[in-house]
């Protein structure tokens, strides 16, 4: 009789829960943590910021609605994803962006990434950087083009931190610019400049998801760590500037917070939401530093994403090892022992 072949399994990354989706309750949470970010938006930049924040997230719900109608998937409004994920795109981009780019943005995440690729609690990328990302291959000029603050519907362009970074001009810091910065009171993504808020956000975040924040913080360090390293100004106090404007640029605090956390990506144990947080961190990193665009964030996320799970399938494999060997040599020291 001939004998089956072992065959050596090798365990999932991350084993669903049943009954339990953390993605809905997480998604509840990060709209909480968007709405005083709505708030700033709209302070600054008026009405306008308001419709556009309130057109995205009212797209969002009908692409959820009409996409898993026509793919014949389940859905689920409940979970307040396609919400976030409207909300969360226009927070990300200039105040006086075309309605046309942002409504297409979440639809490319909703439809195209979000619905066929699981949903809530399986889609294996993060469906708003995922949209932001379409928005800048398709319309890049317009994208990072910001108004000044206080400008209102008249146009007048602004010059973002990212911007800076990426011609290579740099700032100097005194203290009103500084609390400008940690305010928001400068040109950049419109949800997504008021350090103070996001800040805050990180906070709330430690407090409901004591875990998630490992991400976030592994995240911000291996950022701190490149922009003193190898920062990309010339001029003044080099490697402090570098590390304030690099921190407090374009869109990197906003995934830190919202992305890099999301409990469909992220990993379950302590030590490799600390690698994970910190490998996305240095892709980002690079990414700002080769890419064209102005902030290619939300590109190096994807990358970190797609990788990731290879990563932590050896990172397991090699752990599984270890455990194996151990308790191979506590059996030969108990045998020992005995005999």
């Amino acid at each position: 009789m001939l004998e089956k072949p072992e065959v050596n399994a090798l365990p999932s990354p991350k084993k669903k829960r049943p009954g339990k989706t953390p993605g809905k309750v997480f998604h509840f949470d990060a709209l909480l943590m968007l709405l005083p970010l709505g708030v700033v938006a709209v302070y600054y930049y008026g009405v306008g910021a308001l419709t556009r924040i309130l057109a995205c997230m009212a797209a969002g719900i009908v692409c959820e609605v009409l996409g898993a109608w026509i793919m014949r998937c389940p859905r689920d409004i409940s979970d307040c994803s396609a919400l976030f994920i409207g909300a969360a795109t226009a927070l990300m981009l200039p105040a006086d962006i075309p309605y046309y780019i942002a409504l297409a943005g979440t639809a490319f995440a909703v439809v195209v990434v979000k619905l066929p690729l699981g949903g809530t609690g399986s889609v294996p990328f993060v469906p708003t950087a995922a949209g932001f990302a379409f928005m800048t291959l398709c319309w890049p000029d317009r994208v990072f083009r910001y108004p000044a603050i206080g400008t209102g519907s008249e146009y007048v362009q602004g010059q973002s931190l990212a911007g800076m970074l990426h011609s290579g001009t740099s700032i100097r810091p005194n203290t009103v610019n500084i609390f400008d910065i940690l305010i928001g009171n400068f040109p950049g993504p419109m949800g997504a400049s008021c350090i103070l808020v996001l800040a805050a956000g990180m906070i709330f975040l430690a407090v409901r998801y004591r875990r998630a924040i490992v991400n976030t913080l592994s995240f911000l360090l291996a950022c701190a760590l490149l922009s003193v390293l190898f920062p990309r100004i010339y001029a003044g106090s080099v490697r402090p500037t570098s590390l304030l404007m690099e921190l407090c640029s374009g869109l990197l605090i906003f995934a830190a917070v919202f992305f890099v956390t999301d409990p469909a990506i992220s990993p379950r144990k302590v030590s490799h939401r600390f690698l994970y947080g910190f490998f996305s961190g240095i892709v980002c990193m690079l990414l700002r530093y080769f890419s064209n665009f102005e902030d290619s964030v939300c590109f190096g996320i994807l990358i970190a994403d797609a990788v990731w799970p290879a990563v932590e399938v050896r990172l397991m494999r090699r752990e599984k090892k270890r455990r194996k060997a151990r308790k191979t040599k506590a059996a030969a020291k108990e045998d020992t022992a005995n005999a």
